[in-house]
């Protein structure tokens, strides 16, 4: 999932833009030290959440006492709702050794999780490997390094931060920009495993594409251009919001046509089986089974060696997805 986190620092934005580029996930500075809160975290929450994009909320770690940090977090954020894990940004040391470093961090975090809270820690590589120790290397990870296409990093994560200069429709100047695993979600728990090499439900999204367009992707767990376009590609198919993300609908729409229903004019409708129907044998795509439909279908099962009926049944139906 695309995401981008911001501060107040950014200005103003237009979060229906940033939905639009195909972000889904926005993480927003809430509060730093003990003091501290972003003076526009609670606008750019609303703007979020009213463009339907799934929210979520930092805090920057200073050296206080760890538990005051984290309460202070929490009444800025209270009576919100948010969609992913609360994050720990820790990335200074403040002339702290890396015991004291993590044992704030790990304060911080069981403070959270003690009131019921799900939590994951921001870092960079460099700070990650000289600063932190086994303490807190079990929460859930969202690492940052630059100029690379995955973290130099031996652990699982659930984020990856990989530009500081990013571009995004609807925010005017450098934005930071994110890849995040089903991990970073509430309730989420698929991480991005570079033994693995990638994230396990792009990898799924990245197959099913292959079956359905032929396309030919690299199944690397990786959602980049390749297989955003051919998310695109799909949705354009479907008749659905072509924004390139993998959502409910277009989810919905593979599901229907690996079902394999028995498709043809007098049979039940069903849109998106049919607009892939349609899609495979060179009819126009409309969604609907009528003559026209039928005739490229006997056409197209003629050519395949398959009894030329007009009807898409399981002899059909797997010749196109097996």
């Amino acid at each position: 999932m695309k995401g981008i986190d911001i501060y107040s620092g950014q200005g103003s934005v237009d979060f229906n833009a940033v939905k639009e580029s195909g972000v889904e996930i926005v993480y927003i500075k809430a509060t730093e030290g003990v003091t501290y809160t972003d003076s526009t975290y609670q606008t750019f929450y609303n703007g979020a959440k009213e463009a339907g994009l799934k929210v979520g909320f930092y805090h920057f770690l200073r050296a206080n006492d760890p538990v005051s940090e984290a309460k202070h977090f929490l009444d800025a954020i209270s009576g919100l709702s948010v969609d992913c894990k609360c994050a720990i940004d820790v990335e200074v040391t403040m002339g702290q050794s890396t015991d004291e470093i993590s044992s704030n961090v790990r304060s911080f975090a069981d403070y959270l999780i003690a009131q019921g809270i799900e939590v994951c820690m921001y870092t960079y590589v460099s700070f990650y490997n000289d600063n932190l120790n086994s303490t807190v290397k079990d929460l859930p990870l969202w690492i940052a390094e630059y100029g690379v296409s995955t973290p130099d990093i031996d652990e699982s994560y659930v984020g990856f931060q990989y530009s500081e200069s990013g571009s995004v429709d609807g925010i005017s100047g450098d934005v930071d920009l994110d890849e995040f695993a089903d991990g970073i979600l509430v309730g989420g728990t698929v991480v991005i495993d570079p033994s693995q090499g990638g994230d396990d439900s792009v990898k799924t999204i990245q197959q099913e594409l292959n079956t359905l367009l032929k396309r030919g992707l690299e199944v690397d767990g990786i959602e980049g251009n390749e297989t955003e376009q051919a998310i695109k590609d799909f949705q354009s198919i479907m008749g659905l919001e072509v924004d390139g993300i993998w959502g409910s609908n277009t989810e919905g729409a593979a599901q229907q046509i690996f079902s394999r229903p028995l498709d043809g004019v007098e049979y039940p409708h069903y849109e998106y089986a049919t607009r892939y129907i349609q899609y495979r044998v060179g009819a126009d795509i409309d969604g609907v089974f009528g003559n026209g439909t039928e005739e490229k279908v006997e056409t197209w099962q003629e050519n395949n060696g398959l009894t030329a009926d007009g009807v898409v049944g399981s002899d059909t139906w797997s010749k196109f997805l097996d």
